[in-house]
């Protein structure tokens, strides 16, 4: 009696052999990266390949492999231990205009929807991005600095900066 090995052996005798590419296995996976929801924000895991400052604690981001986590939508970058400090919502999650009801009736809160008033601006040293953390580079009017509370962004980042004029992002 013939084993099933032998049967598979002699079905492929003179037939020529062709390849194809696996679909499973390592090469066509992707992995799944945990995505952190916090005030509509979706922060990633992000390995950080230039000097970068945290958007909540404006501390400098430091270490090896991922060490901030990057908002999909707004592209915010924090430090993973400041991710859940997080109180201004993501202008890209849609859902802006839903109001909290017990902020609304607390009249001692001080308004947290106050709009930014960005200007160009020209830096006279080197200067960050508040929202990124990244450098502001060029040698005229390298980005915007809003005129009440002195946030300074990049051209590109300025949509993305949540409407939190005059709010201590720390508290």
């Amino acid at each position: 009696m013939a084993t099933e090995i032998e049967l598979a052996e002699a079905a492929y005798v003179g037939s020529p052999r062709v390849y194809q590419e696996r679909s499973g296995g390592f090469m066509g996976r992707q992995r799944r990266t945990k995505i952190h929801e916090v005030c509509g924000h979706l922060f990633v895991a992000r390995v950080l390949r230039q000097p970068t400052f945290c958007a909540h604690c404006t501390k400098f981001i430091f270490g090896i492999g991922k060490q901030g986590y990057q908002c999909k939508g707004c592209t915010m970058v924090v430090h993973k231990r400041c991710h859940l400090a997080v109180n201004c919502k993501c202008p890209e999650s849609g859902n802006n205009e839903a109001v909290d009801l017990n902020e609304a009736s607390d009249s001692r809160r001080p308004q947290t929807n106050m709009r930014h008033h960005f200007a160009a601006h020209f830096y006279k040293r080197p200067t960050f991005c508040d929202h990124c953390g990244t450098m502001l580079y060029g040698l005229n009017k390298q980005g915007v600095q809003c005129s009440d509370c002195k946030t300074n962004v990049h051209k590109r980042c300025q949509r993305n900066v949540a409407n939190s004029c005059g709010i201590n992002a720390q508290r």
